[in-house]
């Protein structure tokens, strides 16, 4: 969707001059305890996409109608709401940091991910359904898993043990689990330069960054894991009963043999699948919160540290709820161990045009993406914003793609209807 105000971070202004700072918009609440911050309840709608998944699917039979709630109206959702600016003070951080009940949500999503995804399998090899339900019913299943990750990210970025074991151990579905050591020890620390296989460079499309994430990740994730027991546990070698990757890798061979155990070889290929998707958006993910943003190099293979310009953020209300306030990824990258519910939101960060919603699915088109975000790109790295005229095509673009995507699920949806399954 297009921005619909153009006096903001990434519109309106010429590129090439020196601007005075815009309005500020990030703020604080005088209240002691703003409900919009204490709040714990806006954080259960994530379990209302698992609910009318389930819904959708056992009752109408209608799996491509969830795709349609999750890139359509999401990003409507998006675009109509008020964007969330309201940051915690001190006080209100320390006592937010405090409070456990903001744990719930995140231990509950955990436990409804894994049943819905065992009783996706179990639904789909229990009967023959045709290509268009199957497909439906796995695409919106592999957008949930896919989401889970980001609740697995919240979990294992602490310090707490049952945290970092829930996280790391729901990641073993997608066959991933390597991205809990990859991404806190190589990410964090790498992101924004060009050591970082996660950090997509600018004019990069998705398709030549997706090679170098996944198996970039895998190879840095061996190379974190050899360091730290050559240096930290003082082994002799890395191949040791310690390293974690010997296991992990096992694991990719482990799981699904268990899954066709209990599910028979369709049940295990529907499972690789799921796999296959939940990283393809989880590297969406990755590649649209850092696009194009470099830390400057202060001497040969050091740079800057990282702070609060070297990621995407976005200030969507809906989206940041379901997604736990993943899109304040600005104040994440430069506090690793904040938990969610304390994160902040910055004038002085880059800001998306839309939510992860609707963001995943224009990085997915080059075309779309580059027309979009490379003025704002541009402009941001100089201090400014796009001129009038680079947003009027940034959002005429958008409005394209908007269309493209609500009409393919839009069709999606209605053969469901006119053909059922």
């Amino acid at each position: 969707m297009p921005n619909k105000e153009v006096d903001t971070n990434l519109t309106s202004k010429p590129v090439d001059t020196v601007h005075e700072p815009e309005k500020k918009r990030a703020f604080h609440s005088k209240q002691e305890k703003p409900a919009a911050l204490f709040s714990t309840l806006p954080y259960y709608s994530i379990l209302g996409l698992y609910f009318l998944a389930y819904i959708l699917i056992e009752k109408y039979h209608q799996p491509w109608s969830a795709g349609f709630i999750v890139f359509v109206l999401l990003p409507i959702c998006d675009y109509v709401f008020s964007e969330d600016w309201l940051n915690p003070n001190s006080t209100q951080t320390k006592k937010l940091d405090d409070d456990v009940l903001f744990k719930i949500p995140l231990y509950l999503t955990v436990i409804v991910d894994w049943c819905f995804y065992f009783w996706v399998l179990n639904h789909l090899c229990a009967q023959p359904f045709n290509l268009y339900y199957c497909g439906g019913v796995l695409f919106i299943t592999g957008i949930l898993l896919a989401t889970n990750i980001v609740v697995a990210h919240e979990l294992f970025h602490k310090h707490d043990f049952l945290g970092r074991f829930v996280g790391g151990f729901t990641l073993v579905r997608t066959l991933y689990t390597h991205f809990f050591i990859e991404h806190q020890y190589g990410h964090h620390r790498n992101v924004a330069t060009p050591e970082d296989p996660a950090t997509s460079r600018y004019g990069e499309s998705f398709y030549a960054y997706l090679p170098r994430a996944v198996f970039g990740s895998y190879a840095s994730a061996w190379e974190i894991e050899k360091k730290r027991l050559i240096n930290i546990e003082e082994c002799s070698t890395h191949w040791h009963p310690k390293n974690r990757m010997i296991w992990y890798t096992l694991g990719y061979f482990i799981y699904p043999a268990i899954i066709c155990k209990y599910f028979g070889f369709y049940g295990m290929i529907l499972s690789l699948y799921l796999a296959f998707q939940a990283v393809l958006f989880l590297e969406g993910i990755d590649y649209i919160e850092h696009y194009g943003l470099e830390r400057k190099e202060i001497a040969p293979g050091e740079y800057e540290k990282v702070n609060i310009k070297h990621s995407w953020n976005a200030p969507h209300r809906i989206t940041n709820y379901i997604l736990f306030k993943l899109q304040r990824h600005s104040d994440h990258h430069e506090n690793g161990y904040k938990p969610y519910q304390t994160l902040a939101t910055y004038d002085e960060s880059p800001m998306l045009p839309n939510g992860y919603a609707y963001c995943i699915m224009m990085g997915f088109f080059p075309h779309f993406w580059f027309k979009v975000m490379d003025p704002c790109l541009m402009a941001y790295r100089k201090g400014g914003v796009p001129t009038p005229e680079q947003q009027a095509e940034a959002n005429k673009h958008m409005l394209i793609l908007f269309t493209l995507v609500s009409t393919v699920f839009g069709a999606l949806s209605l053969i469901g209807y006119i053909r059922p399954y």
